[in-house]
Formats: C-alpha cells, sequence, structure tokens
C-alpha cells in the first residue's frame, strides 16, 4: 500500500504530495497526522528553503474525507477532534513557518483543499482547475483557517459569497481575485512551480520568512507596533550572512548566491 502522502527532498525544497487520487486526494485523518508531523520539524531544518505542496493524479485536494463522520453521534465527534487537531496544527505550520510555501493546484480543489492553498504564500494553477469552499454544502463550517485566510485575501462580501453559495469557480476567477498568482497550461504545471520554488529556495531564506512574518502581523496591530517590529528584524537580519553576501554583491556590482544562512 503506498503512503497517502509523500515526502520528496530536490535541491533545498521539499516536495509534498497528497497520494490518494482515487479519491482526490481527500485529506484523511492519517493523512493530517503525517503532514502534522513532518511540518512540526521544517521550521529549524536549515536544509529546507521552500516548501511545495501538491496532489497526484491531477488533483489538488477535494475537501475532507467525509464517509466515516456517520453513525454513532459521540464517536463522529471523536474522529472530528483528532482530525482537526492535526490539520489546524499544520494550517499553523505552513502559515507561520518562516520558509515560503508554493502551492500547486490542479483539477478540483475544495475543502480542506482550499485551506491548505489559502495558508500557502504563492498559488500556482493549471488552466483547467476548479475551485469550490464546499464547506457548507455539507453542513460543515469553514475550517482549516478559511475565515481567517479568505477575507483577508478577497474581502467580506466576496468571501461570503464563497463560503455560503458554495458555487463552482474556475482558476481564471481565482487569478482575477487575486487568490492565485499565476495559470499556467495544464502540462506545464508540474515544471511552473518547480521553476517557482527553485527561485524561491535560492534566495535569502531568513529574510523572505522575516518577510512572512511581518505580513501576516500587519493586520493585527497598528502602524506604530509594526514600524517598531520591523526595527527589530532589521536588526536581526542584519547579523545574517546572506544579508552580508547581498551587500557584497550589491558592492561588487554582482548576483548574490546565498545559503539560507
Amino acid at each position: 500500500m503506498s503512503a497517502e502522502v509523500v515526502f520528496e527532498m530536490r535541491a533545498g525544497i521539499l516536495i509534498i504530495t497528497f497520494n490518494r487520487p482515487a479519491n482526490g486526494n481527500a485529506l484523511t485523518t492519517g493523512m493530517a497526522k503525517t503532514l502534522h508531523e513532518k511540518l512540526k520539524g521544517i521550521s529549524e531544518d536549515r536544509s529546507v528553503r521552500c516548501v511545495v505542496l501538491r496532489g497526484a493524479g491531477g488533483c489538488f485536494m477535494d475537501g475532507h474525507e467525509l464517509s466515516g463522520f456517520k453513525g454513532d453521534p459521540n464517536a463522529v465527534q471523536d474522529q472530528i477532534f483528532q482530525r482537526i487537531q492535526f490539520f489546524f496544527t499544520s494550517i499553523r505550520e505552513l502559515a507561520t513557518m518562516e520558509k515560503p510555501v508554493v502551492c500547486a493546484v490542479d483539477g478540483h480543489v475544495s475543502g480542506a483543499g482550499i485551506s491548505m492553498m489559502l495558508a500557502s504564500d504563492f498559488v500556482v494553477s493549471s488552466k483547467r482547475t476548479m475551485f469550490n469552499t464546499d464547506f457548507t454544502r455539507y453542513a460543515t463550517i469553514p475550517d482549516g483557517g478559511a475565515t481567517f485566510f479568505l477575507p483577508r485575501k478577497i474581502g467580506v462580501a466576496r468571501a461570503n459569497e464563497l463560503l455560503y453559495l458554495t458555487e463552482d469557480f474556475s482558476a481564471e476567477k481565482a487569478e482575477h481575485w487575486h487568490l492565485v498568482n499565476k495559470v499556467v497550461p495544464d502540462d506545464q504545471l508540474a515544471s511552473e512551480t518547480l521553476a517557482f520554488a527553485e527561485k524561491l529556495a535560492k534566495g535569502p531564506t531568513r529574510t523572505l520568512g522575516a518577510t512572512k512574518r511581518l505580513m501576516l502581523m500587519a493586520f493585527e496591530q497598528d502602524i506604530h507596533a509594526q514600524l517598531a517590529l520591523e526595527s527589530s528584524t532589521w536588526t536581526a537580519i542584519s547579523k545574517t550572512f546572506d544579508f552580508r553576501e547581498g551587500m557584497n554583491a550589491y558592492q561588487s556590482k554582482r548576483e548574490p548566491k546565498y545559503t539560507g544562512a
């Protein structure tokens, strides 16, 4: 039996593949646990400079696996509790780890797949991809941070529309609404995503991570606190090897070569 989540390291890029193609890569409790266990150590792993999320079999993730959520209500609640603990921790790690996260979406993206996508820093989509929040269609609430990320990315009115009405929308609309960064031909999704990730992986990893943290905090405090945080972050980043390399490259009028240190 093949693993439901597959991990591969490639030139500083951790590629995470959801591997239940016969079921649209719908998220199981086992998948959520495996992802949680892998991600919790990534922030401190200097060998990882970028993370890529993708799905096998021409589909990213078609929501949660709901087939087991029936029967005895107490047993169902126990299953849900286990699932969300691992899933929510995974979302938190993706959103806050000081490494860029790139999501490659294809086929159908709904429910938990939408949340994974929203927690990522960049999204590359195939042209054929269709999206649907799908949560309320089956009387489940939006989860995995969807109610946090979606209104921040597209505004409350549009978020209400997508979450309440659960209608399909295309990759073209997703790009127009700034939910995806780039739409590419279907057969170029893998190569375009990898090229995107390779560029990020060659960057000043700690500077990119600090920028990600600053952006995440920007919605939670006023300008005075944000400027203070930028000031302290400047000081911290100026002590990194990559900062020194950047300054040397600038003075020498050459392209910098960062190591992530």
